[in-house]
C-alpha cells in the first residue's frame, strides 16, 4: 500500500486535545490511581482539577465521560478529517486510523492508565467498544459515500471492520508492552493497512464500479504464464490481472 500524507497533517489540524481536558483527565486518572476508580467522585476529581463543580458537569457528565473525553474529541476530528478529506476514501480511511493511533501514543500515560482501568471495569470495556463502533460508522459511511447498492456497502462495511480490526491489534500490542516508540507503533500500523488494503480494497473498489470477478465454470483453471527472471512483485500482480480477467494471461 502506498503510504499516503494525512489530510490532517497537509491542513495543520492540531490532534492534541484542548488544555482544560487534558487537566481534568489529569487530575482524574490520579485520582482512579489513588483511591480506586469506584471510590473516586465527580467532586472530588472537580476539587483535585481546580475547576467548579457545576463547570465539570457541564464538560463532562460522568467519570467515563472524563475518562474518555480524549476519544470522544477525537473521534468528532475524525468525522471531520474524512468530510474535508479530498483523498481517494481507502487512503482517507487509513489516514484516519494513523490519526487514532497517534491520539494513543501522543500521550502514553493517559492511554496506558485508561488500559489498565477498561480491563479492571466491565462497564468501561463496553464504552471502549462502543468507541470502536463509532470509528466503525464513520469509516463505513465515509467508504460508501455516494453509493446505496447492497454489495458496495457490504464491502465498506468488511474493509472499516477490517482496519478498525489492523489498528486495533496493533494498538493492543504496544498498550502490552509500553516500552515501544511512537515510530516502530506507526510502522506496524502501516504493515497491517498494507494488509487489509492489499486484501480487501480492490473488492471495494470492483463493487462500487459495478464490476464483478467473474465466477467462470466449475473446476475452471486459471494460468499466468510468466518468465524465470520475473520479480516476485510482477508474478503477483499478473496473477491478480489474471484473476480479476478470468483468463489466461501473459506477463509481457
Amino acid at each position: 500500500m502506498q503510504r499516503h500524507t494525512d489530510t490532517a497533517a497537509r491542513r495543520g489540524r492540531d490532534t492534541a486535545r484542548p488544555a482544560h481536558s487534558r487537566g481534568v483527565v489529569g487530575a482524574a486518572l490520579r485520582l482512579f490511581a489513588e483511591h480506586g476508580f469506584e471510590a473516586t467522585t465527580m467532586d472530588d476529581i472537580a476539587v483535585a482539577a481546580g475547576v467548579s463543580r457545576s463547570t465539570l458537569f457541564r464538560r463532562f457528565g460522568s467519570k467515563d465521560d472524563v475518562l474518555f473525553a480524549d476519544q470522544d474529541e477525537l473521534v468528532e476530528e475524525i468525522g471531520a478529517l474524512l468530510t474535508e478529506s479530498g483523498e481517494e476514501p481507502v487512503a482517507a480511511v487509513c489516514a484516519a486510523a494513523r490519526m487514532v493511533l497517534r491520539g494513543y501514543t501522543t500521550d502514553p500515560d493517559v492511554a496506558l492508565a485508561r488500559y489498565q482501568l477498561v480491563r479492571a471495569h466491565t462497564g468501561l470495556r463496553d464504552r471502549e467498544i462502543a468507541m470502536s463502533a463509532r470509528y466503525q460508522a464513520l469509516f463505513t459511511q465515509h467508504l460508501s459515500r455516494g453509493h446505496t447498492d447492497a454489495r458496495t456497502l457490504l464491502a465498506a462495511e468488511v474493509l472499516a471492520a477490517a482496519v478498525i480490526a489492523a489498528h486495533n491489534h496493533v494498538l493492543r500490542g504496544w498498550l502490552r508492552t509500553p516500552g515501544e516508540t511512537g515510530a516502530a507503533v506507526a510502522q506496524r500500523l502501516e504493515e497491517a493497512l498494507s494488509f487489509v488494503t492489499e486484501e480487501l480494497a480492490g473488492s471495494l473498489r470492483a463493487a462500487a464500479s459495478g464490476r464483478s470477478r467473474p465466477s467462470g465454470p466449475e473446476g475452471a483453471v486459471l494460468v499466468a504464464v510468466y518468465p524465470a527472471g520475473a520479480s516476485g512483485g510482477e508474478v503477483l500482480a499478473k496473477v491478480r490481472a489474471a484473476l480479476e480477467a478470468g483468463g489466461p494471461q501473459q506477463l509481457q
